[in-house]
């Protein structure tokens, strides 16, 4: 082995090790803002990261893709770690990364094609995973130099496989939701909808009412953020002496900034009635 080659072979680990690290500790704080449903640092309110985040896409089976991510992470750095022989360790290392690699690659594709929303976190997360992937692939002559070409190029195909045919069925569902209803909410609608939800606005209506269903329906599924009241006492969680200490008699009626608006409006007229600015 050449001393360029012992140098690389030295920072190998290493760099593995940090890079597992940073990639673990970015998908542990993703998983925490999908179950605190909190806002994403350095992205405005509304945002592409929120988007992407919070659309049907990033979670199968209710399990958040960012936790699997994490997952992934922290078996590189076990396996990078562990004391192992040097072909189980490379084989190991390369199935998990070559996984993360192609996953990262459909989940950017959904990004740009699906969701419409590039999430900064996401392709941080990407960009780290293929590192590590295209690093731990050039050191199979090093690691297990008796693994054929062949045999790589199969388990490589194996792998593709499984994890495009596996992601795609998982999330078929979701796929095809999108294609029948396209009812993920977009950055505008999300901003709006949580802008509306800090901002103390209220809608007050009945589950029997279809403008108060078609109101709910403009924010896709973002609708979850806006602060609604069902005033039918036979509703869901009704809370009908609200509704009657308000004067509220039509649906859907709107409380924004301490003023009523009867009647479903559109989203540009809740943003300027709100005072939402997309942009901020």
């Amino acid at each position: 082995m050449s001393s360029k080659d012992k140098t690389k072979s030295r920072y190998f680990k290493p760099v593995i090790l940090i890079l597992s690290v940073l990639g673990f500790l970015l998908s542990v704080y993703l998983t925490y803002l999908h179950y605190t449903e909190g806002n994403t640092a350095f992205c405005s309110q509304g945002s592409d990261c929120d988007v992407v985040r919070q659309s049907s896409y990033s979670s199968i089976f209710g399990i958040p893709v960012a936790l699997l991510g994490a997952i992934g992470y922290l078996l590189i750095f076990w396996f990078a770690f562990v004391s192992i022989t040097k072909k189980v360790r490379w084989l190991l290392l390369y199935i998990i990364s070559l996984t993360g690699f192609v996953f990262s690659l459909y989940l950017t594709y959904l990004e740009i094609f699906v969701i419409k929303a590039i999430c900064p976190y996401c392709v941080v997360s990407a960009i780290i995973m293929t590192v590590i992937f295209i690093m731990i692939a050039l050191r199979k002559s090093e690691f297990y130099p008796k693994l054929s070409s062949l045999h790589t190029a199969v388990l490589t195909i194996c792998v593709l496989g499984i994890v495009v045919i596996g992601s795609n069925a998982l999330q078929s569902d979701s796929l095809d939701f999108q294609d029948d209803g396209s009812l993920t909410a977009n950055s505008f609608q999300l901003g709006l909808a949580k802008h509306l939800r800090q901002s103390g606005a209220k809608m007050y209506g009945s589950y029997k009412c279809p403008h108060c269903n078609a109101q709910k329906a403009l924010f896709g599924d973002a609708s979850k953020y806006v602060d609604y009241v069902e005033c039918d006492p036979a509703g869901p969680n009704a809370e009908p002496n609200l509704c009657f200490s308000r004067g509220i008699m039509n649906y859907p009626t709107w409380e924004i900034n301490g003023r009523y608006y009867e009647g479903a409006k559109s989203l540009p007229e809740l943003s300027n009635l709100s005072g939402y600015n997309s942009t901020q």
